[in-house]
C-alpha cells in the first residue's frame, strides 16, 4: 500500500497516514495503530489537521473529501468534480482548502457551503501564508497562483520551464514582515 501523505496532530499525540484507500490513525508514543479509517473508495492523497487539532480532513481520487472529528467520526462530505490532489487548513480559522484536478474548494463551518473555482491546470501542492490571508497553488503546468482567502486569484508567476509545481511551502516564521514561498520542481 502506498503513502500519499501524512499529518500529526497538532499535540503530536497522533499521526494519519493517507495510505491506499483507507487513512491510519497511530498512536506516537507507543507506534501502534489506534484505527483505520476506510471511507474512501479510491487512493487518499491527502490529509490535514486543524490548527487546535479538533478537526482532520482527507482528499482522495474518489473525488470526495471528508471532514472527521477528533473522535475519528466523519463529520462532513463534500466532492468535486474530478480527484482531489490535495487539502490544507487554514493555520488561522477552521476554513479548509481542497484541491483536484480542475477547481478548488473553500469550505467553512460559518458559510456551510464550498466555494468552488476553476484552475487553469492540474493542482499538484497546495499552502498558506502563516496569517491564513493567502494560499499558494502549485500547477502541474509550471505556474504558481497566489489566491486570498476569499477565493480571488491576485498573482499568478510563470516559471521559465514550465514544470510541475510538485511542492511549495510558506516560511514558517511568524516574526518576519514579509512572506517568502520556496516551491519545487523535478
Amino acid at each position: 500500500i502506498g503513502v500519499y501523505d501524512l499529518a500529526f496532530h497538532p499535540n503530536g499525540d497522533q499521526l494519519i497516514l493517507a495510505a491506499g484507500n483507507a487513512i491510519q490513525v497511530f498512536d506516537t508514543i507507543d507506534g501502534k495503530m489506534i484505527n483505520k479509517l476506510n471511507a474512501h473508495k479510491d487512493n487518499v492523497h491527502s490529509v490535514s489537521y486543524t490548527r487546535d487539532g479538533t478537526f482532520f480532513a482527507s482528499g482522495s481520487a474518489d473525488k470526495h473529501v471528508i471532514i472527521w472529528t477528533s473522535e475519528l467520526e466523519g463529520h462532513l462530505k463534500y466532492s468535486h468534480n474530478d480527484g482531489i490532489q490535495c487539502i490544507a487548513y487554514n493555520p488561522v480559522s477552521y476554513q479548509l482548502l481542497s484541491c483536484a484536478i480542475s477547481d478548488i474548494g473553500l469550505w467553512s463551518p460559518e458559510h456551510r457551503i464550498v466555494a468552488k473555482r476553476k484552475v487553469s491546470s492540474r493542482v499538484c501542492s497546495c499552502s498558506w501564508t502563516n496569517d491564513g490571508q493567502y494560499f499558494a497553488l502549485g500547477l502541474f503546468n509550471g505556474l504558481v497562483t497566489i489566491w486570498t482567502k476569499n477565493g480571488d486569484e491576485k498573482i499568478k508567476i510563470d516559471r521559465p520551464g514550465g514544470h510541475p509545481v510538485f511542492a511549495l511551502a510558506w516560511n514558517p516564521s511568524r516574526n518576519d514582515h514579509y512572506d517568502m514561498l520556496s516551491v519545487c520542481d523535478w
